[in-house]
């Protein structure tokens, strides 16, 4: 029987419950799962806080903190490039053949869906990144909303700050 490998393709800026839900649900489909961490290039702005890099390490570090980190997970930093064409020619690129794409994106949706089978992801409850985020810039509670470990390096990486400071940019 053929092994399914899975490409979970987002931006986790930062990762989240709502995340970590969706991806023990996806680990139920597939024998692989690639976590595709996109944008990551980008960092110090509203949208984009945190580097590929330091993405990396929180969704790696909350896996951990969550017992599903295994062999069968691989995370991989994806710069989005200059377009979503090159976004889309570097995910191929960096995760190299897999069997079914996860995103939310519906114009991604429709560059790759005569190449991979791609599954519509949906958000679960009402957890987002860009909420974690305003809440950080507005002083307000929002550790609860992701794991002990994200919080502790977004506090690492000086990330409420540079999201205060993104976000008085773009007022």
């Amino acid at each position: 029987m053929k092994k399914i490998t899975g490409v979970y393709w987002g931006r986790f800026n930062p990762s989240h419950k709502g995340h970590l839900k969706l991806i023990k649900k996806i680990l139920g489909e597939v024998d692989k799962l690639i976590i595709a961490i996109g944008a990551a290039e980008i960092k110090n702005t509203k949208r984009n806080p945190f580097n590929g890099k330091e993405k990396k390490k929180m969704m790696e570090a909350y896996f951990k903190e969550s017992g599903i980190y295994n062999k069968k997970i691989t995370v991989i930093a994806i710069p989005d490039g200059k377009s979503f064409s090159s976004a889309v020619k570097n995910l191929f690129e960096l995760c190299g053949k897999f069997d079914v794409l996860y995103t939310d994106k519906e114009t991604i949706i429709k560059m790759v869906e005569k190449r991979v089978k791609v599954r519509r992801i949906h958000r679960t409850g009402s957890i987002s990144s860009t909420k974690i985020r305003d809440a950080i810039a507005n002083n307000r509670k929002w550790e609860h909303l992701t794991g002990r470990s994200v919080a502790t390096l977004i506090k690492k990486f000086n990330g409420v700050q540079r999201i205060k400071k993104a976000y008085l940019i773009t007022r």
